[in-house]
């Protein structure tokens, strides 16, 4: 059984190791984006007159929907058409304006992260190699039992050589394989979404995750946004609420979509979300405080992944936890895919001079 583990581990991270690399390093640098984003920034909320001034500008840009300011990320962040994008300052006025995502580094390491730059393939890709993680963390903690007594705490291989990396490999796969399982677990999950629907099924009824999955009617007269209207009616309905995403509507005509975030919600966006006709009618609410278990536990996989638990004083520790998790991911990653091939070059080199 050992050696079949063994055998399964090697190759497996010998094929997929260099994904998972990328996903460490990628996923580490990520958790800290508001530290190293080139933009000029003012680590507040937006008013709502400032509000109003983002959205027009976002508006003219042909934007589809608009990130407001938060405490974490000082500017507004808006979306445009084939992968395009701005930052918008709070009084409105524009930052910087790009084109494509390849045009911004932050832009273009958030696809890489979560979408290995091959879109929707992308994507699954990356889950399949979150759940690959959780399987190197689970053989490499069984065959690292029998060689415990010779553990040693190492940040970096004692040498570039073979046995040196292999060692290192298993004591910091070992050191760092319950934060890696939980990084690896969370992302997998967020992106596999019908092996999380599995997985929390249970936790509620079906009908229930059902019908709070309906959208809203769409209105009848083809109103354009009144951008007051609409706020007003969103903080009459969730006076706590703070607004986080504003949807342009996808046809003339169509519903306004608001998320909100309010103080007891852990994603910094907030899943509190609001349907509105142009009028500032409101349409539907979806309230996630009233969601069953099984969607709730479904939408705090983002907020834990990413280390954005809004209000919690586990943040900061949990971001570098996972930081360290991150880097070490990648670093075992990388050694292990060139060991595994030296390595499998050297024996067939052995094979052949002994023959």
């Amino acid at each position: 059984m050992r050696t079949a583990l063994s055998l399964i581990h090697r190759w497996l991270g010998g094929l997929v190791g260099l994904g998972l690399a990328i996903l460490g390093l990628s996923g580490a640098l990520l958790l800290w984006k508001p530290w190293w984003v080139a933009v000029q920034m003012v680590p507040r909320e937006a008013t709502r007159a400032e509000t109003l001034a983002i959205i027009k500008t976002a508006e003219g840009l042909g934007a589809g929907h608009v990130t407001l300011p938060s405490a974490e990320f000082g500017v507004a962040q808006a979306g445009l058409p084939r992968g395009g994008g701005a930052y918008i300052a709070h009084d409105g006025s524009l930052l910087t304006l790009w084109s494509s995502l390849w045009d911004r580094p932050e832009t273009l390491l958030f696809d890489l992260h979560h979408h290995l730059l091959m879109g929707h393939t992308g994507e699954l890709i990356s889950g399949w190699l979150g759940l690959a993680a959780i399987l190197f963390v689970i053989t490499g903690f069984i065959l690292w039992l029998p060689t415990r007594r010779t553990f040693q705490w190492r940040a970096l291989p004692a040498r570039l050589t073979r046995p040196a990396i292999l060692r290192h490999h298993r004591d910091l796969g070992v050191v760092l394989g319950l934060p890696i399982l939980f990084s690896a677990a969370t992302g997998a999950l967020i992106v596999l979404k019908p092996l999380a629907e599995t997985i929390f099924g249970p936790l509620s009824v079906a009908e229930s995750v059902t019908q709070g999955q309906v959208g809203p009617p769409e209105p009848v007269e083809m109103t354009a946004p009144n951008w007051p209207a609409l706020l007003a009616t969103a903080q009459q309905q969730v006076p706590d609420g703070e607004a986080r995403i504003i949807v342009w509507p996808k046809a003339p005509g169509g519903a306004v979509q608001l998320r909100l975030r309010r103080p007891a919600e852990w994603h910094p966006n907030g899943r509190t979300t609001l349907w509105l006709a142009g009028d500032g009618t409101l349409l539907m609410v979806r309230d996630p405080q009233g969601a069953p278990l099984a969607v709730k536990a479904q939408n705090a996989l983002y907020p834990l992944h990413a280390t954005r638990l809004s209000g919690s004083p586990l943040t900061s520790s949990l971001r570098v936890i996972l930081t360290v998790a991150g880097i070490g991911l990648a670093l075992m990653g990388s050694l292990a895919v060139a060991s595994f091939w030296t390595g499998f070059k050297t024996g067939n080199k052995r094979r052949h001079r002994a023959a």
